[in-house]
C-alpha cells in the first residue's frame, strides 16, 4: 500500500510530527515549543508552513499561543463524568494528575440572598479559586457553602485545599448527591485574563449544587472551563 504520509499537505506533516512530539514527551504538558526559527530547521519548512500546523494544533485545544511568551504545550483532555459525586482533587487524582487550588479571592457574608436561600445558610461564605491541572489553569470556581454550618472547613479551603476532603475530614460528612447546570458561552474579559484563552473560545458554564442524604444543600459551585480542556461524559 502507498505510504499515505508523503501524499499529505506539507502543514499537515509537521502538524502530525510535533503531535508524535507532544504524545512521545519531547515536547513536555506546560513547557513551550522550542522558538520558531529552531523548529522551521527541524521540520526543513518555512515560517508560513510552520504557522499553519501550529494553528491547527492550537485549535486542537493541544497548543496554546501567549503572548510575548511563546507557544505553550496543553494537557491533553481530561474526561470527567457528569454524574460523578467526586469533587475536582478526587478527579484528577484518579487520572493520575496533579490537582491545585488557587484562592483568588474570599469574601465572608457576601450580598448575596439569592445564593443564601438556596443553600439555607446562616453565614454565607464564597471563595473564588483557579483549578489547576498540573500546575496549568484549568477552571474558574466561584465556591460558596455555610460558615456557620461548616466552621472547620473554612481555613483548609482558605489554605487551597480540597472542599469535598475538608468536608470528609473535618465535618465527617460526604455529599449524596450532585445536581449540575450545563450552558456553553464565551468568557468574559477577565475570566479570558485567568485562563489565557481567546475571546471565540467557547467555555462550558456549569452551575453544580451538592446535597447530604437528606437533600439539604452543602456547597453551590459556579464554574467556568475551557471546552477544549475537558470531554464531559454520561453514564447511565
Amino acid at each position: 500500500m502507498e505510504d499515505q504520509t508523503n501524499v499529505l499537505p506539507l502543514y499537515e506533516q509537521v502538524r502530525r510530527s510535533i503531535l508524535a512530539g507532544i504524545l512521545s514527551g519531547q515536547f513536555a504538558e506546560g513547557s513551550f515549543l522550542p522558538p520558531e526559527p529552531e523548529l522551521m530547521s527541524l521540520y526543513g519548512v518555512s515560517r508560513i508552513t510552520l504557522r499553519r500546523a501550529i494553528g491547527d494544533l492550537c485549535a486542537d485545544g493541544r497548543l496554546q499561543r501567549q503572548q510575548g511568551r511563546g507557544t505553550v504545550v496543553m494537557p491533553a483532555k481530561v474526561r470527567q463524568t457528569l454524574v460523578s459525586l467526586s469533587g475536582f482533587s478526587e478527579t484528577m487524582d484518579g487520572l493520575g494528575r496533579k490537582a491545585g487550588h488557587r484562592i483568588l479571592s474570599r469574601e465572608d457574608n457576601p450580598d448575596a440572598p439569592a445564593i443564601r436561600g438556596r443553600l439555607q445558610a446562616a453565614a454565607l461564605i464564597r471563595f473564588d479559586r483557579l483549578l489547576e491541572d498540573n500546575g496549568m489553569p484549568m477552571t474558574l470556581e466561584t465556591l460558596w457553602f455555610d460558615a456557620a454550618r461548616f466552621p472547620e472547613v473554612i481555613e483548609p479551603v482558605a489554605a487551597g485545599g480540597s472542599f469535598f476532603a475538608a468536608l470528609r475530614d473535618k465535618a465527617c460528612i460526604v455529599p449524596a448527591h450532585a445536581e449540575r447546570q450545563i450552558d456553553v458561552g464565551l468568557a468574559s474579559p477577565s475570566e479570558r485574563n485567568v485562563l489565557s484563552v481567546k475571546s471565540t473560545q467557547p467555555v462550558y458554564r456549569i452551575e453544580k449544587m451538592v446535597t447530604d442524604a437528606d437533600g439539604r444543600p452543602l456547597a453551590l459551585s459556579q464554574l467556568v472551563t475551557p471546552s477544549h480542556l475537558v470531554t464531559y461524559t454520561i453514564k447511565i
